[in-house]
């Protein structure tokens, strides 16, 4: 069944797309044959993802059949978390946002603590949205790595040594009584850029919430490499004489550009600090940095541009090695700064990515930058049930 389900992805994303649509239309927009679409189709009317909807004359010969997306037929949940933000999602099959929420991050709350906390925060939605929760497939639960996502188990002491050999996906499916799949922050974001079918597109995703990381989506599919805990934009060296980091590298770019990198610079600075109220958790500082450089506070303005440069730096790294057209910014650290940070980026790229005289590589801002790594989560439910026919990544 592995080599068959993945199709389904393609057709329902080209329905989604379409609003109604026929078995011949799927066949030219997907590319594949019209038995394979035949056979997809079928598959999705038995899981009642898809109904007929009427026909259409063709002018000639038999009416076609028109089919169409039932957007009430299951809804997923996202969760994404790290120690400033939790952010939870729900979707409908059409892929739209029917419910969210924004709650505290894990702070310093040992593990058991924050997953009741996450339960809660579901449950709460689910209440909140009238969603029956029979028609809930699972949950995405979104942080940041090293995971064991086969296990559903974090391998980080962050925030706190407890944390670390967490299993975060069995409890949180205990907690909620559904399947539960641990996802890297960064790659969700990805998912939830490109939705269900991907469009078959490549290209990389740069995250930064609490820290940064990256994703890379090949041909619609996420690079998992060996263990699903590669790309760490975050960890590359972008200063050999920098700081050492508990990764066991120097001068990460984490450690240079992030967003406590930054605020630890405006606290030592009693004028900036005097200025703009840093009183706040480390994400919330940043944002308040960004809005004070992009008001004309001067100090502000460095702090953020020499994050900006470096950052813009590794992402030519980043392209370099993968080779993609095109670079999303997502997360929560780019809800005001974005346009600043695209604007670095994009300078970075065109000026020395080692493939400019091949093509451009473009950087957007996503459409859904504080959202796209929750939507991802629920995202990830769905894609993992096809993939694997029963979805057995999941926990629970």
């Amino acid at each position: 069944m592995r080599g068959q389900v993945p199709t389904l992805s393609v057709v329902l994303e080209a329905i989604r797309d379409r609003g109604t649509v026929s078995r011949v239309e799927l066949t030219r927009a997907t590319g594949l044959t019209g038995a394979t679409i035949t056979h997809a189709v079928r598959k999705l009317i038995q899981l009642r993802f898809v109904r007929e909807a009427g026909q259409v004359s063709s002018g000639t010969g038999t009416p076609r059949r028109l089919l169409a997306l039932v957007p009430e037929a299951c809804h997923t949940v996202g969760i994404q978390f790290d120690r400033f933000r939790t952010v939870t999602v729900v979707l409908d099959l059409a892929g739209r946002v029917v419910g969210r929420r924004v709650d505290a991050g894990a702070g310093v709350r040992d593990p058991q603590t924050m997953t009741i906390a996450l339960a809660e925060n579901v449950n709460a939605l689910l209440a909140e949205t009238g969603i029956p929760r029979a028609t809930v497939l699972g949950a995405g639960i979104v942080t940041y790595g090293p995971q064991d996502q086969e296990a559903g188990v974090l391998l980080t002491p962050q925030p706190t040594p407890a944390w670390e050999g967490y299993p975060l996906a069995d409890e949180l499916a205990a907690a909620l009584g559904i399947p539960v799949l641990l996802e890297n922050d960064a790659t969700a974001a990805g998912l939830g850029h490109a939705g269900l079918g991907g469009a078959r597109s490549s290209f990389a995703t740069v995250y930064m919430a609490g820290g940064i990381g990256a994703g890379v989506m090949l041909d619609g599919r996420p690079y998992r490499g060996s263990s699903s805990n590669g790309v760490e934009l975050g960890h590359i060296s972008v200063d050999v004489t920098g700081a050492a980091c508990g990764c066991g590298n120097v001068g990460c770019l984490e450690n240079v550009a992030g967003p406590t990198a930054i605020v630890t610079r405006a606290r030592a600075d009693p004028a900036l600090s005097a200025r703009i109220d840093l009183d706040a958790d480390t994400l919330t500082a940043f944002q308040r940095i960004g809005r004070a450089a992009l008001a004309g506070d001067a100090e502000a303005r460095d702090l953020v541009s020499a994050s900006a440069n470096a950052l813009a730096i590794a992402t030519v790294t980043l392209v370099n090695l993968f080779d993609v057209a095109r670079v999303v910014l997502a997360g929560d650290a780019f809800a005001d700064l974005g346009p600043l940070y695209r604007e670095h980026t994009q300078r970075a790229l065109a000026r020395s990515s080692f493939i400019r005289a091949v093509h451009a590589v473009d950087v957007e801002l996503s459409t859904q930058a504080t959202d796209a790594a929750a939507i991802g989560g629920a995202v990830t439910v769905l894609r993992d049930l096809f993939e694997s026919g029963r979805g057995r990544r999941a926990r629970g």
